[in-house]
Parts: C-alpha cells; structure tokens; sequence
C-alpha cells in the first residue's frame, strides 16, 4: 500500500511487490491478457500487465486483491455478509477517491486506501468474535437500531477504534490511521482524507449499501436509486470482477 499510493512510484516499483504475491500476480496478469484489455500480444510479465492497464486501475486491483485476499473469513454466517463488507468498502473507496479528486488538495490514492480499509475494524471483531458479531447484528435488525451503538455493548468494542489501533500497529500514514478511526465522526468544514471517507461512507450506507449485512426491504422502501449511485455500483462491480474473476466469489478472493 506504501507503494501503491506514493505518487513517486513507477509501474516497475509496483510490480516488484505484486510479483512477491503469487496470487495477485496472476490476477494482474489474468486481466491484462482479458478480452477487455488485449491488444495484440499476450503479455507475460507483471510490470508489462502493469503499463497495459494503467496504474491507477492496476493498483486499486492490486490494494483491492492484498486486502480482500488476506482477510476473507469462512462463510457459513447467518447475517454478517463478507460480499457485502467488501462492496461496501470498496464503493466507499471510489466515492472517497471521487471527492478527494474534486477537492485537488486532498490525494486520491490515500482516499482509496483509507476507503478501502475504513471499517476493517469490524472485520477484526468478526474473526476475534464472530457470534458476538452476529449478536449485534440481529439485534441492530431487529431493533432497527444502528449497529455501531449495539457493538458498543455486544461484543463490546467501538470497531472504529479498533480499525485505528490496527493501522498504527500497521504503520499506516497518519492520514489513513485518522480516516479509519473518525469515519463515523462529524468532519464538516474539514478538507482531508477522514472527511472524504466519512462522507463516502454516509452516502453508501443512505443508499442501502451497509458493511456487512442487509435490512429485509430496505432497497425497495428507497425506490429506484440515484444515477449516481447506479454509476458507482458499476464500478464496484467492475472492480470485484477484475479482482476475483467472472465466476468466483468474494469469499476466494
């Protein structure tokens, strides 16, 4: 990630990291030689899979694939859905790269990291803990009541602060460390990067879109989403099937 969003890094500089993961690498390579993207030759290394697709696609892949890939619980829970934490936190990272971008002092790969990462927290308690997790989920269904409240009680953690200390033993820049920790908290007037995920994450969640589990009717109560959540839709969609392929699961990743 260090090397991912350092503007200073080059398509080699990326490539030598993405060929130490065996896994990531044949991702890279699996896209760049896709229908989508072919052009002419089959490419065979990872730094030329890199220049074909272009950098910025070619790390949010590379980010997106490291992080879905290392820390992707076994299924066989009821209600905490890794599908849908891992859509979630990938729309709130392009809707934070959206904003970073439109603001021009805020850096745009910092905002998809921090995106991408903000609620691993959860995901934390979920592996430390997963039936107190589930606890607090059916009860934030049942009681129609914000999850992060019920966690605070059951299991007992703000996930917040948790995703916080994570990143600091992580040795995060501090830019991602204060948008993972404060991405519930009110940053208005601020121009930064907790801001930017803090907004993303509030228009994914208005929309339905939550981190990890579904409310029975929600979508439907809201009627047809905003075209500008469709087009975001589209690109996590994009994404998801760029990262684990056409026919796998998020669970594979």
């Amino acid at each position: 990630m260090q090397v991912a969003q350092d503007a200073r890094s080059s398509a080699s500089d990326l490539a030598i990291v993405v060929s130490a993961d065996p896994g990531l690498s044949a991702r890279i390579l699996r896209m760049a030689n896709s229908v989508v993207y072919r052009r002419g030759r089959a490419v065979t290394s990872v730094q030329d899979a890199l220049v074909r697709l272009g950098f910025v696609l070619a790390r949010n892949v590379a980010v997106s694939g490291a992080i879905a890939g290392a820390y992707a619980p076994a299924g066989g829970n009821e209600l905490f859905r890794i599908e849908a934490f891992w859509r979630h936190s990938i729309a709130v990272a392009f809707r934070a790269s959206e904003l970073a971008g439109k603001s021009r002092r805020i850096d745009v790969p910092t905002a998809f990291t921090a995106g991408i990462l903000h609620n691993m927290g959860r995901l934390a308690m979920f592996y430390a803990d997963a039936a107190g997790v589930e606890s607090a989920v059916a009860q934030a269904l049942a009681t129609s009541t914000d999850l992060e409240a019920i966690e605070l009680v059951v299991p007992g953690y703000d996930h917040a602060e948790v995703g916080g200390i994570l990143a600091e033993r992580w040795q995060l820049p501090d830019d991602v460390i204060e948008a993972i920790r404060g991405h519930h908290r009110d940053h208005e007037g601020e121009v930064s990067v907790a801001a930017v995920v803090a907004q993303a994450d509030r228009f994914c969640t208005d929309r339905g879109l939550l981190p990890g589990y579904a409310v029975p009717g929600a979508a439907n109560a809201q009627g047809q989403p905003p075209d500008d959540f469709l087009r975001l839709m589209k690109q996590v969609e994009a994404l998801v099937q760029l990262v684990v392929g056409p026919h796998a699961s998020l669970h594979a990743a």
